[in-house]
């Protein structure tokens, strides 16, 4: 194999880890009182390798404390983290798991580290990382769009990180139901069978508000055997008035639909216009 393959892969797989290392809870966080404190809701993880340059992620944690990020690269390194579950406590502890992007050079490769936190707030999160890279990772709580409605009719959709022979797959979508406050249920389904044929649901994560709309979605999405990856695969999803891939043509300001879907070497991230 020529070394500067390797070399290539090994900056790649340094790059990954260093990427998805940021927000682990390790064991051993350190002793903190306060809490427990309320973290679902949407966010953006902050990450800077020791004399390297920050990273930003964004993501959101559910009410069941699955916490997804993902950064809006599009070359080598695009990538998906989770996150230790995070309840609220104080203390973040556990480890955090990074994927590769499908179809990418290092594409089924997973990477799992350690590393210690503590919750501050309602609205924030820190903590440092140690291994094959070291660091410090913050996370504040963010408003991705000022006013979530239920998205109704016809969008694009963009499986970006995760595309099929370098290619992302298009997938044009009709949206259907609705609701409001924190009831929001948005099926959606592919318009044509020409190419990968997908269906699936936003299902809003619920407050003790019922009027009270939460930017948190829980996804499900069903793909065909028309398209690369087949089976119902489950994941996050949020609202933002940001296209964070620059997909949509001319800026035009829309609702972009963000689905981070997570399925161990599949995993894959989805923008929708």
């Amino acid at each position: 194999m020529p070394s500067k393959f390797l070399l290539t892969l090994s900056f790649v797989c340094l790059v990954l880890v260093a990427a998805l290392t940021m927000s682990c809870g390790s064991s051993g966080a350190k002793p903190c009182t306060g809490g427990p404190y309320n973290v679902v809701g949407d966010w953006r993880l902050t990450v800077t390798d020791t004399g390297g340059v920050p990273l930003t992620m964004y993501g959101a944690i559910d009410s069941a404390g699955l916490a997804l990020f993902f950064d809006n690269s599009l070359g080598d390194s695009g990538d998906t983290a989770e996150l230790p579950v995070m309840t609220g406590t104080c203390a973040i502890s556990g480890n955090v798991t990074a994927y590769a992007e499908p179809g990418g050079p290092i594409s089924g490769t997973s990477s799992v580290e350690a590393a210690q936190g503590n919750v501050i707030s309602d609205s924030a999160f820190t903590g440092t990382f140690t291994g094959a890279v070291s660091g410090t990772f913050s996370a504040v709580s963010s408003t991705p769009i000022t006013a979530v409605t239920a998205v109704t009719g016809g969008k694009t959709g963009v499986i970006i990180q995760g595309p099929a022979n370098g290619q992302p797959v298009l997938l044009p979508l009709t949206f259907s139901g609705g609701g409001s406050g924190n009831l929001m249920i948005m099926n959606f389904t592919t318009t044509n069978l020409a190419g990968c044929e997908a269906s699936g649901t936003f299902t809003e994560v619920g407050t003790s508000n019922e009027l009270e709309a939460l930017n948190v979605f829980d996804v499900s999405i069903t793909l065909q055997p028309t398209c690369p990856v087949t089976g119902t695969f489950t994941g996050l999803g949020f609202e933002s008035s940001t296209d964070y891939f620059g997909l949509n043509p001319g800026g035009n300001a829309d609702t972009y639909l963000y689905a981070d879907i997570l399925d161990g070497t599949n995993s894959f991230v989805m923008e929708i216009y």
